[in-house]
């Protein structure tokens, strides 16, 4: 998925954090939902308790006095009013809250007392306090009439807690009815800040602790991975320190013996390679000199071409052998100086180089190997396409190097088979063009012992160029 972080590190970052926040939004929602049933247990036993209390009051009061006494226990959050029309429940309320408080009001009302509960969310807020009310009675301004006129923020709390207004409707011993309205207040409905930033402090460090032990078990990875790009430029880089954890100690030592070994592998092939390089030297030393001997001057020039022809290749497939990989150490280069060099040294054979761009700094690289490969791309150019134009792109993560031709260029097919060794093409590069078929596959074999890599592409106005890749 394209959505999904590309690293190792980011994908199990991402799906420990996920899981984390599910985990916490679900304790949230549990302990959210705790919280309620107990402030339902806590709030509707006072409330219950209150209602019992007054109306057990009020059936001790004549009239007169139950008045006065409603007017003064009228008071937000608990409004009370007398003789309002006694309303007929019309469908059963059952939730847990309703069934709650129902079984408090009638464990304190006691089961002979009549009352009717009604609770909703959508309920108007009680009247305000009668004009006649003593001031020091009246808390502040009234609330407003219309429940939409509320700030939003009320409304949000009264949908979290599912209460917000409900009314009670007792029977006094008379027949009186008195009704008792509650409002809760602001502070009980509020989100509980103190849980939720409890849970946040827990979702961020559970996640810190969760990045760094991410990290930790991933940068072995990153480690072993660049130590491996590492190893195809430089052979002899210093060995990966065996420490950390078990598996990660038997990765470096599994990577340090597969790099003891390719070390080995790589000093008896350029031993074998030197001792095949002496040994086919030295036959043809003696066929030269046994040549020179030869009176017939035709006779005795064909076999000197012929030897030459067998040095050559014989060379020419050593150098392939060993692959652009020596004893040269890497060193920085002047690659602008070395690329004017290529041109001045084609313009004294009386051919034609330009050049286009500059490097703004030193490659670091094995300059002799670096120097025949383009010498090889320059050659080929020059010998098929009448003439070179190298294009310089620097960057700070990569170095391109363009070596155009105008020359027929290469069939599509064919060019990824001009890499291979001995292969020439049967027209334009035959062997009467004096190649032994080993230029490109020696020019690409050193890109990629620099990590870099080496591609041939058709110019749509004509002739071939080669791109040669090399990393920073």
């Amino acid at each position: 998925m394209r959505l999904l972080p590309q690293s190792l590190f980011g994908r199990l970052l991402l799906f420990l954090t996920g899981g984390l926040v599910v985990a916490q939004l679900l304790s949230a929602a549990i302990l959210l939902q705790d919280r309620e049933q107990a402030l339902y247990h806590a709030i509707g036993g006072h409330v219950a308790q209150r209602i019992a209390a007054i109306v057990k009051l009020l059936d001790t009061l004549d009239e007169t006095e139950r008045q006065r006494l409603v007017t003064a226990l009228d008071l937000p959050p608990t409004r009370l009013s007398l003789n309002l029309p006694w309303q007929t429940e019309t469908a059963p309320d059952e939730r847990y809250h309703t069934t709650l408080f129902r079984a408090l009001l009638s464990r304190q009302l006691g089961p002979d007392r009549p009352f009717q509960l009604e609770i909703n969310d959508d309920l108007l807020p009680p009247p305000p306090p009668p004009a006649e009310r003593p001031r020091w009675l009246a808390p502040g301004p009234p609330p407003p009439r219309d429940w939409a006129e509320r700030p939003p923020r009320w409304r949000r709390h009264a949908m979290m807690l599912g209460l917000r207004n409900f009314v009670v409707q007792v029977r006094l011993r008379d027949g009186a009815t008195v009704t008792f309205q509650q409002v809760l207040p602001e502070e009980v409905i509020a989100w509980p800040v103190r849980l939720l930033l409890i849970l946040l402090v827990l979702l961020v460090s559970v996640a810190v602790l969760a990045a760094l032990a991410v990290r930790t078990l991933t940068r072995p990875l990153a480690v072993l991975a660049d130590a491996a790009g590492e190893l195809g430029r430089d052979i002899r880089r210093p060995p990966l320190a065996e420490t950390g954890p078990l598996e990660v100690r038997r990765a470096a030592q599994a990577f340090n013996t597969m790099q003891d070994r390719l070390v080995r592998y790589i000093e008896d092939r350029d031993r074998i390679l030197a001792a095949l390089s002496h040994d086919l030297k030295t036959p043809i030393t003696r066929l030269r000199l046994r040549t020179e001997l030869l009176d017939d001057a035709p006779l005795r020039e064909k076999f000197q071409a012929d030897l030459d022809d067998m040095q050559r290749m014989a060379q020419a497939s050593l150098d392939f052998l060993r692959g652009g990989e020596d004893s040269e150490p890497i060193a920085p280069l002047d690659l602008n100086a070395l690329l004017e060099s290529l041109q001045e040294d084609a313009e004294d054979t009386g051919r034609e180089v330009s050049l286009a761009g500059t490097t703004c700094q030193p490659l670091r690289c094995r300059p002799l190997a670096l120097k025949r490969c383009l010498t090889n791309l320059v050659d080929n150019a020059l010998k098929y396409g009448q003439r070179a134009e190298i294009a310089v792109t620097d960057t700070p993560a990569r170095l391109t190097l363009i070596v155009r031709d105008r020359g027929p260029g290469i069939p599509a097919a064919e060019l990824e088979r001009v890499f291979e060794p001995f292969y020439r093409l049967e027209n334009s590069r035959s062997r009467d063009t004096g190649g032994t078929g080993l230029g490109l596959s020696i020019a690409r074999n050193i890109a990629r012992a620099h990590g870099g890599e080496l591609t041939l592409r058709n110019r749509p106005q004509g002739g071939l160029e080669a791109v040669l890749e090399l990393p920073r």
